[in-house]
């Protein structure tokens, strides 16, 4: 919520700029205008979305200012841009362009919300891992497991160096109960991946040494002056290795949800594309390119 404060510096703003303008009646649909520049308006409305709780009064006054600056600044140039560049027909087009573009992509995407809601399964996940199996390469190390950080003076320290080892159901519920008062630092991930230089990068040892030591042992302890790191890794994978699925799971959906929701649009296209020609919405010319056109492009008959 904006504070009371900050309601009134926007108000003033308002106000200010309402008096100070003499322009002629616009309908701005509701809205409460800022300022304007030549035609453009700023909107109370837009800079409150702007702005969210955590800021102080001084900073949201601050903001606002800065804000409002940069909208006039660019609006004057906007408008000097528009005197001086001739509008051609080059900047026609691009513009056209672009407003077809966005109608498109508005619509698309109204399309696949509405007609395509179909969730990827666990099984087109699994067929498409395996027959791409290539392309899922580890670019670095990974691993699965538990990292705890305690003071080197913390209590039970013996007990932590055997429960941290076989991570079996006792000993899970040992240590998250001893972590909410003893350790710095609880981590058990052994239901996702973590690469391995981000938990090297919460001990006093390189990713290299980490990985080193983790070919030899899956259970690690280390120590510097204040404190006492225990690892475990449940699984661990090298660079150039591939992917499991469950880590390439979320890159597999949105492949194949893209490919689905480009077949839809193209199904949907193609049928749009055969009614038209079919209902004679697509008109051909009496010159023969456009003869030859249609006969090409007519749908194949079913």
């Amino acid at each position: 919520m904006l504070s009371n404060k900050f309601k009134i510096v926007v108000a003033v703003f308002c106000t200010v700029f309402m008096i100070c303008s003499c322009e002629k009646p616009f309908n701005h649909e509701g809205r409460t205008p800022v300022v304007s520049v030549g035609g453009q308006y700023l909107y109370k409305e837009d800079i409150s979305r702007l702005f969210v709780a955590g800021h102080s009064d001084i900073d949201s006054v601050a903001l606002l200012s800065d804000y409002v600056r940069n909208w006039i600044e660019e609006a004057l140039f906007y408008r000097m841009a528009v005197k001086n560049v001739a509008k051609t027909a080059e900047i026609e087009r691009l513009v056209e362009n672009y407003r077809k573009a966005l109608f498109v992509n508005i619509y698309q995407e109204r399309l696949i919300e509405q007609r395509l809601q179909r969730e990827i399964t666990d099984e087109e996940v699994n067929v498409f891992y395996e027959q791409n199996k290539d392309m899922f390469i580890l670019d670095e190390p990974m691993m699965k497991g538990l990292f705890m950080k305690v003071a080197k003076g913390a209590p039970q320290l013996s007990s932590v160096r055997k429960w941290y080892r076989k991570l079996d159901e006792t000993d899970l519920e040992n240590l998250e109960k001893y972590s909410l008062t003893n350790a710095i630092a609880y981590e058990y991930f052994n239901d996702s991946w973590r690469s391995l230089a981000s938990v090297a990068a919460k001990m006093p040892i390189t990713e290299s040494d980490l990985l080193a030591r983790l070919k030899y042992d899956d259970v690690l302890e280390f120590s510097d002056s204040t404190s006492v790191y225990f690892i475990n890794a449940t699984a661990l994978l090298k660079k150039g290795e591939f992917k499991p699925v469950d880590l390439a799971t979320v890159e597999i959906t949105q492949l194949l949800s893209n490919s689905m929701k480009a077949n839809f649009i193209k199904e949907v296209k193609r049928n749009m594309y055969e009614s038209a020609l079919t209902s004679g919405d697509v008109k051909f010319y009496d010159d023969k390119s456009s003869v030859g056109l249609r006969n090409i492009l007519q749908p194949a008959k079913k």
